[in-house]
């Protein structure tokens, strides 16, 4: 017994030596590891730290560049306006004129430049120093002044009014021809801007790619940071702008810095190759010199207990990984867990189909409102149960109210009845707004701090068989989903109970009153009007008299027959008794409704139709000039010149879906100040309400000419029109036109073109574009087509003709 409690004492761990060979072993990998270490430490500095500085200064050197870019733009923009006004024969007139005069033009210039702190207008060496709080007159101005007066074209600077920088552009009132600059001006414009208007061209990038300054310096002393943007640190990059005194300063930050960013696959892959060879040679050199060296346990420097041949078991513990057996049992209990996850699921969704109690026709519910033939589809019952859901859908969002308005339609009446009595009958009271366009609806939900509901019954620009709904929840407008939603409700007849109240409201002198409080005309324009016996016939005449307009009124009679023509003045054919009464009555333009005044269309004096997405080009000048930065919506169908346009001017080009529901909801997501269809609609968010508005645009419109004093043909030789088809419709069956469109975007082969699927497919050449798309008001497709020259829309219909043909071959394609 006493010899085998020796034996386990010596057996004992506390008893184990260690190896002077295993130092030895350990100090060859640590060698290597350092060595390893140190090469991967100075490959990285070299090759990837280096990379990536380099590459963060040219991208830093590119982002500086394309702001001063945007900048000069904005700013040559605001200075070529500015020297336009400066070379009107009445201004010139009224600087030898009285100060009654030249107050007029004072009083003009703030019009146009809205955002202007001050304007002067000086005459000719009559500008003197003067102390005031918002117009100061100091030697800075004073020298800008003189050196305009003798015929210089100045670069904008800045200077502190107050604790605000302001931007000074000075421009010589001197006439057109005399472009001499020996020529001394008659006198000077003097315009003073807040700074803060360049912060939108500014932060178009998003704050985290990094720091834009915007510096001003005389001969590089005295700088002084005006306005700065963003989040940026590390090394400066600088672009200067056109004056000398101006540059833009640019830091990067971690957007620039995450783009910069590079992975050295090569280097990885060899410091990886080099590390496994330095380790293997470690190793070797260690084995190798462990088994060069004897060792002897008897001299006492290592003892091993039970370091034979055998493995000990551990009284017979099996040699599996922990891990594994930790891996089988918690998979295990996930597949329980998921299983009973999956169950629960399948429990909860599991509800029983609710009962259908009526159907109504599937093609009136369309992508943006409710629309079809009246009565086959649209008729008073659809429209009791129309308006139970609607009443219901009001009530759950906490609203105790609805507007509710109707056009001049034939069965509107009847249909406004149903529909109102289907609203009550939920408790939900309702406003009942009478007959007006579309956009009273939408100005008495705009303006109303507590009812944002409405309906309109109306079918837009579709003939007198149709009729239909529009309608806006909370201040949206419903469509895609929310319209199918509201059918499930409809169908299904789940809706609340009670009894609502009717009152009425005339909301037609508030909207003109509106109107007339933003928009002031100098002199007195004559105008056409076609309301086209549609629901402008009455208000529509009677903004623009009280503009102080001479109208001539066409088809301004409420007539839901529309006798004299379609309500749809995106048609050319329905606009030309328009042209040939401004032709005949020698009108400085006319304009053109759709049946419920929310599209336009404009003629010239000549007779010349301007296309809504040229007129949206007039509309994105004068509105992103004076708000840098702004996003501007049109869609699919709109010329490509537009979106290089804006681009131009400071703004964000934004392409989206047809239809005035998606581009209004579009604008209320992206806060755009203006927006519009080729079709006519335009929502212009710039002092109004961002809602499609035929009339207000038109009152716009007629500013634009009173303030430039050209005539509408002047002004839109600055926009020309590349060759471009008008819409192209192709007859199909309702059910059938989505599917066409979406083979056509599988199979079809439009060899280097560039497809876009945002609404249909339009696809984009270098030399022009062409687009098909299912219409979303009536069965039909609808193409158009835009190129350099007539020969290239011949290429591309025939290229579109092509594939159609291939995915749908019934069609007619006589285009």
């Amino acid at each position: 017994m006493p010899a085998n409690k020796h034996k386990r004492a010596k057996s004992s761990p506390k008893e184990k030596k260690v190896s002077p060979i295993k130092p030895v072993f350990h100090g060859a990998l640590a060698a290597a590891i350092v060595i390893i270490a140190v090469v991967s430490y100075f490959s990285y500095d070299h090759f990837k730290l280096q990379a990536e500085a380099a590459n963060i200064l040219e991208l830093s050197n590119i982002q500086a560049s394309r702001q001063a870019g945007k900048l000069s733009a904005q700013l040559n923009s605001i200075q070529k306006e500015l020297q336009t006004f400066s070379q009107r024969q009445g201004l010139i007139d009224a600087v030898s004129s009285t100060e009654t005069d030249l107050e007029i033009w004072r009083s003009s210039l703030q019009t146009a430049f809205r955002q202007a702190v001050s304007v002067d207008v000086f005459r000719e060496n009559k500008a003197v120093l003067r102390d005031n709080d918002i117009s100061p007159i100091r030697f800075t101005e004073l020298d800008m002044i003189n050196r305009a007066e003798s015929g210089q074209t100045l670069a904008p600077e800045a200077s502190k009014v107050g604790d605000q920088w302001v931007i000074n552009f000075v421009s010589g009132i001197t006439p057109q021809s005399d472009d001499n600059n020996s020529v001394r001006a008659v006198g000077t414009i003097l315009i003073r801007l807040p700074i803060s208007m360049l912060a939108g061209v500014l932060a178009e990038i998003p704050p985290t790619e990094g720091e834009t300054r915007l510096v001003q310096s005389y001969r590089n002393t005295n700088s002084n940071t005006l306005l700065s943007v963003g989040q940026g640190h590390g090394p400066s990059v600088t672009a200067n702008l056109p004056g000398e005194i101006w540059k833009i300063e640019f830091q990067a930050g971690i957007d620039i810095k995450r783009q910069a960013s590079v992975f050295p696959i090569f280097l990885y892959l060899g410091l990886l190759v080099f590390a496994g060879i330095t380790l293997s040679v470690a190793w070797v050199f260690g084995r190798r010199l462990q088994e060069s060296m004897s060792f002897d346990p008897s001299i006492g420097a290592v003892s091993v207990p039970g370091s034979t041949s055998k493995t000990s078991t551990g009284g017979g513990h099996q040699n599996y990984p922990m891990s594994s057996v930790l891996d089988v049992d918690i998979a295990e209990e996930d597949a329980q867990l998921l299983s009973s996850d999956r169950q629960d699921r399948a429990g909860a969704g599991g509800e029983q189909e609710q009962e259908v109690k009526a159907t109504f026709a599937a093609e009136a519910f369309r992508a943006y409102d409710i629309r079809g033939l009246s009565p086959e589809h649209v008729n008073t019952e659809l429209a009791n149960t129309l308006g139970k859901a609607l009443g219901t859908r009001v009530l759950e969002a906490g609203f105790d109210n609805l507007f509710v308005a109707k056009d001049g339609r034939i069965t509107s009446p009847e249909l406004f009845e149903s529909l109102t009595a289907g609203v009550l009958s939920t408790g939900c009271d309702v406003i009942d707004l009478g007959l007006v366009p579309s956009p009273l609806l939408y100005f008495a939900i705009a303006t109303d701090e507590q009812i944002k509901c409405g309906v309109i019954i109306t079918a837009s620009h579709n003939g007198a068989n149709h009729n239909g709904f529009k309608m806006t929840l909370d201040g949206k407008p419903l469509a895609d989903d929310g319209i199918q939603s509201l059918k499930r409700d409809m169908e299904l007849g789940n809706f609340q109970t009670g009894q609502g109240e009717m009152s009425s409201r005339d909301i037609t002198d508030d909207y003109i009153d509106a109107i007339l409080s933003d928009v002031a005309l100098m002199g007195v324009l004559k105008v056409v009007v076609d309301a086209g016996n549609g629901a402008t016939a009455d208000i529509a005449p009677q903004l623009l008299e009280e503009l102080g307009c001479e109208v001539v009124p066409l088809n301004c009679t409420i007539d839901g027959n529309f006798p004299s023509h379609e309500p749809d003045p995106s048609n050319p054919e329905n606009l030309q008794q328009l042209i040939n009464a401004v032709k005949e009555e020698e009108a400085d333009l006319g304009f053109a409704f759709d049946g419920d005044g929310d599209r336009i269309a404009v003629v010239t004096a000549s007779g010349q139709i301007i296309s809504a997405d040229r007129l949206m080009m007039l509309f994105a000048k004068d509105i992103v000039s004076r708000n840098p930065g702004a996003d501007v919506i049109f869609d699919v169908k709109c010329t490509r010149q537009l979106s290089s346009l804006i681009s131009s001017y400071g703004g964000r080009p934004i392409m989206w879906k047809t239809g005035h529901a998606h581009i209004k909801s579009k604008m209320i997501e992206t806060d755009a100040l203006l927006g519009g269809e080729y079709s006519g609609h335009i929502f212009i968010k710039d002092r109004w309400y961002g809602f499609d508005d035929g009339m207000f645009a038109a009152a716009r419109l007629l500013e634009i000419m009173s303030l430039r004093e050209q005539d509408l043909d002047s002004i839109f030789e600055s926009f020309p029109a590349l060759p471009a088809s008008p819409e192209i419709r192709i007859p199909v069956a309702e059910e059938e036109k989505f599917e066409v469109i979406e083979r056509l975007v599988e199979s079809g082969d439009f060899q280097s073109g560039k497809s876009s699927t945002i609404d249909g497919l339009r696809v984009e050449f270098a030399k022009g574009w062409g687009l098909i798309r299912a219409s979303n008001t009536g069965p039909e497709l609808t193409l158009r087509f835009e190129g350099d020259s007539e020969d290239v829309i011949d290429q591309l219909k025939a290229l579109f003709k092509r594939e159609i043909a291939k995915v749908a071959k019934d069609l007619t394609l006589d285009f």
